[in-house]
């Protein structure tokens, strides 16, 4: 017996199921049979090989939840609109380049999930959903929105992130129940004024985009708790940022941001700032944030609050005293080798292979500083790390800092 003849017989033996599951059944067509179970509210299909449904999908009319991931659809048939007790439909990762009108006859759908598909546009019926509380999209080639989108007022979670959107319709600013709107990874290179009507938002991610300059307006969005505009354009951020109340995620990752308004103090719930991959030189409007807990990513490490200063007012010294390997990295970035020996008085005493060991002559310590520094033969960063005064050789300080063990017992790689 054929795998679709078994499908069959297990439909026919199914005619009073309410729940039925054909996963990973290596399925490329369903039996028009499937229209005789009456009483099903489950149906589960995913992890198969279908290319089309039948007609008799739309018979139906007891289906709740319909499971259709990773198949082969290029197309639905007119009779899904019939489903009208459907609330929620899995169609992630098929071929889908379209979707039907009777798509806005689904009445009852609350959860609509369409991600990984090649759909350019969506029917103006999408409107039609009243219900609907998520619609994912993300990975299609949608390069509008319908303005009818902004009459699902019921939605609350919108993914569109990775499509080819250059513009949002004005309409967007419609759906008011929103509490999560992604956009990560299209084309915008400015939003709609309408965009700060969205008082519920929570989650706004505009990451990946072309965006040059944000709205002062966005301060309108009073409820919004994470804010994701990393890898834009951005080179500045408007003042009204600060009356952002209720923020407490900030990514502004790759951007070209030099430094922040000084309102960025007022982000009292602020808990994580993103900066990494910015050219910043100024952190000083940092300075006197009161949120003793918050975290400063920059120059991709966690930032201490001592370094959020002007990069003007840092100092070479500050080495000898920074417990953090990673921090020093970023000092002697920032510095350079030249600048710190010569800020600090620095003289080689010996050298070990790509090791030096430094003697700083400054009355900066109540004991001599010695340094052991190393350059890293793949990267050619430089770590410098303080060793015992009383060591005198490269060797020596090489072997305390590995527990005592002779640097000639194993071979240094990095």
């Amino acid at each position: 017996m054929s795998d679709f003849e078994e499908v069959r017989q297990k439909i026919l033996n199914s005619l009073d199921a309410t729940e039925l599951d054909l996963i990973d059944n290596e399925l490329t067509s369903l039996p028009a049979d499937i229209g005789q179970l009456s009483c099903l509210t489950e149906l589960y299909l995913d992890f198969n090989k279908l290319t089309t449904l039948p007609t008799e999908i739309g018979q139906l009319h007891c289906l709740t939840e319909l499971g259709l991931e990773e198949n082969q659809l290029r197309s639905l048939p007119a009779e899904i609109g019939q489903l009208h007790s459907l609330k929620e439909l899995y169609l992630t990762d098929n071929q889908l380049t379209s979707l039907p009108a009777e798509i806005g006859q689904l009445s009852s759908l609350t959860e609509l999930y369409l991600h990984f598909n090649k759909l350019t546009s969506l029917p103006t019926e999408i409107g039609q959903l009243h219900c609907l509380t998520e619609l994912g999209l993300e990975e299609n080639q949608l390069r509008s929105l319908p303005a009818e989108i902004g009459q699902l007022h019921s939605l609350k979670e919108l993914y569109l992130n990775c499509n080819q959107l250059r513009s949002l319709p004005a309409e967007i600013g419609q759906l008011h129940s929103l509490t999560l709107l992604n956009l990560r990874g299209n084309q915008l290179t400015s939003l709609p004024g309408e965009i700060v009507q969205l008082h519920s938002l929570k989650e706004l991610y505009l990451d990946g985009n072309q965006l040059t300059s944000l709205p002062g307006e966005i301060v309108q969005l009073h409820s919004l708790t994470i804010l994701d505009l990393s890898w834009n354009k951005l080179t500045t951020l408007p003042e009204e940022i600060g009356q952002l109340n209720s923020l407490t995620d900030l990514y502004l990752m790759q951007n070209q941001l030099t430094s922040l308004p000084a309102e960025i103090v007022q982000l009292h719930s602020l808990t994580s700032l993103n900066l990494n991959g910015n050219p910043i030189q100024d952190l000083s409007a940092l300075a006197n944030h009161p949120n003793q807990k918050l975290w400063v990513y920059c120059f991709e490490i966690a930032l201490p609050a001592r370094y959020w200063t002007h990069l003007s007012q840092w100092k070479a010294e500050w080495l000898l005293t920074e417990d953090n390997a990673e921090v020093r990295r970023v000092l002697i970035q920032h510095f350079g080798y030249d600048r710190i020996m010569q800020e600090l008085g620095a003289s080689a005493i010996d050298d070990y292979r790509e090791y030096t060991l430094l003697k700083i002559d400054a009355d900066i310590d109540i004991e001599p500083i010695h340094l052991l520094k190393m350059t890293c033969p793949s990267t050619a960063h430089i770590h410098v790390l303080r060793v015992p005064p009383t060591l005198t050789s490269a060797r020596d300080a090489i072997g305390w800092v590995n527990w005592d063990i002779d640097p000639e017992a194993f071979a240094v790689e990095t």
